[in-house]
């Protein structure tokens, strides 16, 4: 698949110290899988299929350049979709647990399908179903545009472990924290600079206050 092969050298140096190169063939590959699936189910944008390892799996990865998860935590992907981004931060993360939630049955079925082909189905786990049915509460909770902060804010704290924390991936630049009821969180974020694409996503870190 020639878009995401050359892709390859368009990896941010921010990232490069935080990847092997088996690490990167298995994210190569990733992106290849996405596609597949692509079209057979809606995972992304057909528009921006071309662009999935610019425009999504590279943006995923942003969160390497300041933060690393603990080997043997568990880390709550919300809305995953077509896995993003717990497909590419689990490859990051080979020592940690991770669990991918979304409510529609035929992403999920997509979404174990190259979990298995990955190698990561054994710490690696694709669920169907809403949030508000988890029991489990995660210290670590992610997720990339699935909805509105207020929205995306009032799923996760129902699982949010009370020491944890919320990596929010926006789809736009945040200028502000959030505000009114949100308030019980801070927030700040983190940018790769010097790509037009990436320099427009922001990341929230957000903690529930003392």
């Amino acid at each position: 698949m020639s878009s995401a092969a050359s892709s390859f050298s368009e990896l941010p140096a921010v990232l490069q110290p935080h990847l092997s190169t088996a690490q990167i063939a298995q994210l190569h590959r990733y992106a290849v899988l996405l596609q597949e699936k692509n079209a057979l189910v809606n995972l992304i944008s057909r528009k921006d299929i071309a662009h999935v390892w610019g425009h999504h799996i590279v943006p995923s990865l942003l969160l390497l350049g300041w933060e690393r998860f603990p080997a043997g935590e568990t880390v709550l992907d919300i809305g995953t979709g077509g896995g993003l981004p717990g497909i590419p931060l689990a490859i990051a993360h080979p020592e940690t647990f991770f669990v991918l939630i979304d409510s529609t049955r035929k992403k999920i079925d997509a979404v174990r399908a190259m979990l298995h082909e990955l190698g990561l189905h054994t710490r690696v786990e694709a669920r169907w179903g809403r949030v508000e049915e988890l029991r489990e509460r995660y210290r670590i909770i992610v997720g990339r545009a699935v909805a509105p902060l207020p929205r995306f804010l009032t799923w996760a704290q129902k699982v949010l472990a009370p020491d944890g924390q919320i990596y929010y991936y926006t789809g736009e630049p945040v200028s502000s924290p959030p505000r009114g009821w949100m308030g019980q969180f801070y927030a700040f974020r983190e940018v790769v600079p010097g790509d037009e694409y990436l320099a427009t996503k922001g990341i929230l870190h957000l903690r529930r206050r003392p």
